[in-house]
């Protein structure tokens, strides 16, 4: 376990942490977040014995870091820095085998069959067995930093601390990196503390997140607790918008730009097209904030198209972008448009007892408010016909939040009448 009790300090007479507090268990990964200049790299040079604190006290496994040799130490805690440059040219091996040297002995510290045994174990884990006898200057960012992790798991620490591990990283080798350290928290009961920028990485790896702000705990728990709106937005004195992630409950957040770009110019009612018996498309310059009722398509997503109809049509579709196609058979067909060049379209198509209706909005519309127009939307259609319903959906050019009157929701369902009317599929 690792304890820091009322820690305090900094450098010289300036006192950068002010009586931070917090126990670590065996096999837990804890994340310390925080803006820049809150005391986050401060912490961890003191929770590594590298700086001591002007009071208050840090503890490995029930013993003060500062009484252990820097051998010893180094046995019990490894280091794994956001990025290492070495002078030397050593191969991956050698490099790796430095992980070693605390406990080596004698005058020669030579290589013993344990020590490569370990290396061995450890390059392996690591993926990067194939780079041993290649310099390590001859690797990327990323399989630079995988070798340094194998140097520090060659120590087999019980601890392991991160400065901000994938700061030079690109998308695959964050994963790649943090899935490995993940896993030797389960396979090796390994703690980890890590300093973290990126607030959605440390919520998707951290069981537990501390929040630093100006050197104080502004909050200690799990990622749901501590990354709420409100309080990011205080701490970090900027403006962000929650995401839900669509596997796991980890909280996920965007910033918001301050200025938003002008949707009401899109010519909506020219993204409408019919392609005889093949079925209709929608389409525009830009994506939109889709809900869709499909079956095995729907959900919320942004695209720039929609497609329903045959396979022809949609091999005739330029895809490069991404669409939400949704096939139907060939046969006659039926389509509709309630697009009077207001901010409220509606499209429609009709082939052999189902609709698709996809209606679109040239404003801004929340995502639980559209939840409640697609009830809506399909509580009308139920009233007007009894045709069966093949796909519904509501698309936006954004998705803030903004109150919808029932205003909105009459003319919906005078368009939906409108619509029916035309397409001839008013129950009889």
């Amino acid at each position: 376990m690792i304890q820091v009790k009322e820690v305090r300090g900094g450098y010289g007479e300036k006192e950068v942490i002010h009586g931070v507090s917090f126990e670590v268990e065996r096999g837990e990964f804890l994340g310390i977040l925080g803006p820049n200049g809150s005391g986050k790299t401060t912490l961890l040079k003191m929770i590594a014995g590298i700086l001591a604190p002007e009071s208050g006290q840090v503890t490995l496994s029930g013993h003060p870091v500062q009484s252990y040799r820097p051998k010893a130490l180094a046995q019990k805690l490894a280091v794994l820095p956001q990025k290492t440059d070495q002078a030397f040219s050593f191969t991956v091996e050698e490099t790796v085998q430095f992980g070693r040297y605390p406990y080596q002995k004698g005058w020669l510290q030579s290589v013993t069959k344990g020590d490569i045994e370990i290396v061995s174990k450890v390059m392996d884990q690591t993926d990067i067995a194939q780079f041993k006898d290649q310099s390590i200057h001859e690797l990327s960012g990323g399989e630079q930093q995988r070798v340094y992790l194998a140097q520090a798991l060659a120590q087999c620490p019980d601890y392991l601390l991160l400065d901000e591990p994938t700061s030079f990283l690109d998308l695959a080798y964050q994963k790649e990196l943090l899935d490995l350290i993940k896993q030797e928290t389960v396979s090796s009961n390994l703690t980890v503390i890590g300093v973290f920028h990126d607030v959605n990485i440390a919520s998707l790896y951290c069981d537990r997140l501390l929040l630093l702000n100006e050197g104080k705990t502004d909050m200690l728990g799990e990622p749901h607790h501590v990354l709420t709106t409100e309080r990011v937005n205080r701490v970090y004195e900027t403006d962000v918008t929650p995401l839900q992630h669509p596997l796991r409950a980890n909280p996920q957040l965007v910033i918001e730009p301050a200025s938003i770009s002008e949707h009401s110019r899109l010519n909506l009612a020219d993204g409408w097209k019919t392609y005889g018996a093949n079925g209709m498309t929608f389409s525009t310059h830009q994506p939109l904030r889709i809900l869709s009722s499909h079956e095995k398509s729907g959900g919320f997503f942004w695209t720039r198209s929609l497609g329903t109809g045959t396979e022809a049509l949609h091999d005739m579709l330029d895809d490069e972008e991404g669409n939400l196609f949704l096939g139907q058979s060939d046969g006659p067909k039926q389509y509709a448009a309630e697009d009077d060049e207001e901010d409220v379209l509606l499209y429609g198509m009709h082939q052999e007892g189902e609709l698709s209706v996809w209606l679109v909005l040239k404003g801004t519309i929340s995502d639980g408010a559209s939840v409640q127009l697609m009830g809506e939307l399909m509580h009308f259609i139920k009233q007007e016909t009894s045709i069966q319903v093949h796909h519904l959906c509501i698309a936006a050019a954004n998705a803030e939040e903004k109150e919808h009157t029932a205003h909105l929701h009459e003319r919906v369902r005078l368009k939906v009448k409108h619509l029916l009317h035309t397409l001839n599929a008013m129950k009889k």
